[in-house]
């Protein structure tokens, strides 16, 4: 009996371990078939919403005050500033007296000689006057001819002639050294002074001399002179700036601009474009062409100054209501007509517009929310736009205004309040993979 029992055994246990390994394979091909059976989660795009509101176009630039009309006050004749009874910052008034030059002795003596010239030419003048006033009397007498008597006449004529050449000659010398007579004949101290008068009512603005310096004549002076004074007016402040060429072509005359201060952050004056460049310039160092531009301040206060720097906002455009979103939910479609394959259609072409298309959520029911953000210590920026599966995005096309650099006016094609896609661009690629990808099959086969 105990021979026959041990072969029973081990046919059981050996059926035993059969079972357990069927069991382990069918738990394995059932966890493998549910794998696969298990649907991935639809793919979401994120969306932005479609607004409603105020849409400005502008351009933001630095600039710096200035005033617009600005003297510099030379010297017409070289020597030594003798009197400087103006400082930096004082108010002149036009012709009033801003510096007393003691001329070079090449100039002075010019000037004597210019001098002594007309008081010469008026003695020869009352001479033949009175040569004159002979020769007729001796004519009534008959004891001189009509011939000498024309001669006396004309040596007169000369003589006033050249009176008044000497007289005009030195009228423009002393115009030139700002010189003025107190009397018929001047003084010594008015041939030793050249006196220097402000042309402008203003205010000085620069001094650019001391009392014992040496300075150039303004017009025989081959560097142009020395500056002495720098008179502006302040009834008028600009603003000067360089806009690039790409900008220049939205620019006009009588823009809006807003004009913000680094002196004073917290106001805003209101600009208008006054001015500009006709012809571009490259700075140095630049390979940018770039146009002078002046704007004109229309709110005046006594602490804006010259050389202050600020920022201007140039408004080319503004829509007080209107449709708008941003630029890149708006995705512009070149349709060439040769075009064969989706790449060539979408080529951009120099100096021609494509059209305008977005991809509207149709189907708001199908908008997921945003997630809600991380608990604990985690502190993880999380998007809080809502997201939209791709069957949800319907392709339609815009009509679209007003462009700036964020935002674009849409006015046709869609309402505020709707939401498109944020890249339209990739849910365009997505749909048309989709549509050319075969069913996914079901079951087994």
């Amino acid at each position: 009996m105990a021979k026959t029992g041990a072969p029973k055994r081990g046919r059981k246990s050996g059926k035993v371990k059969l079972l357990v390994a069927l069991l382990v394979v069918a738990a394995i091909g059932a966890m493998a078939y549910f794998n696969l059976k298990r649907e991935k989660p639809a793919e979401t795009f994120a969306t932005l919403e479609v607004k409603r509101g105020e849409l400005v176009d502008k351009l933001a630039e630095t600039g710096t005050i200035e005033l617009l009309r600005t003297v510099e006050v030379k010297s017409t004749l070289a020597g030594e500033i003798r009197q400087l009874p103006v400082e930096a910052g004082a108010w002149v008034e036009e012709g009033q007296l801003l510096a007393v030059i003691e001329p070079d002795p090449n100039q002075s003596l010019q000037l004597y000689q210019k001098r002594a010239a007309v008081e010469q030419s008026r003695i020869n003048l009352v001479e033949q006057e009175k040569d004159l006033e002979r020769q007729k009397a001796l004519f009534a007498r008959n004891m001189v001819s009509s011939r000498e008597l024309e001669e006396a006449q004309t040596a007169l004529v000369r003589t006033r002639t050249s009176v008044r050449l000497a007289e005009l000659e030195l009228e423009i010398l002393e115009t030139k050294a700002n010189l003025t007579r107190t009397s018929a004949k001047p003084s010594a101290k008015d041939l030793d002074e050249v006196r220097v008068v402000a042309p402008i009512s203003g205010i000085v603005t620069r001094r650019g001399v001391e009392i014992g310096e040496v300075v150039a004549s303004g017009l025989s002076s081959f560097s142009g002179g020395t500056i002495l004074f720098e008179i502006g007016d302040p009834s008028q402040l600009v603003v000067r700036g360089d806009v690039a060429e790409i900008d220049i072509a939205k620019m006009a005359v009588g823009q809006a601009v807003n004009i913000v201060l680094d002196a004073y952050p917290d106001t805003t004056y209101r600009g208008q474009v006054r001015w500009i460049a006709p012809v571009g310039q490259k700075k140095q160092g630049s390979t940018i062409v770039t146009f002078d531009v002046e704007i004109d301040v229309l709110d005046h206060e006594p602490r804006l100054r010259q050389g202050m720097s600020c920022d201007i906002d140039i408004v080319f455009s503004r829509r007080d209501s209107t449709v708008h979103m941003p630029v890149e939910a708006a995705l512009e479609v070149f349709d060439g007509p040769d075009a064969a394959t989706h790449e060539q259609k979408d080529q951009e072409v120099k100096g021609r517009r494509g059209r305008f298309v977005a991809f509207v959520v149709t189907d708001t029911t199908a908008l997921a929310k945003p997630e809600s953000a991380a608990s604990g210590s985690d502190t993880a920026k999380v998007s809080t736009t809502p997201k939209a599966r791709l069957e949800a995005f319907t392709e339609t096309p815009l009509e679209v205004g007003l462009q700036t650099t964020t935002q674009i006016e849409v006015l046709s094609g869609l309402t505020a309040g709707q939401h498109v896609a944020a890249d339209p661009k990739t849910v365009r690629t997505r749909k048309e993979a989709a549509a050319k990808a075969p069913a996914a099959k079901k079951g087994w086969f």
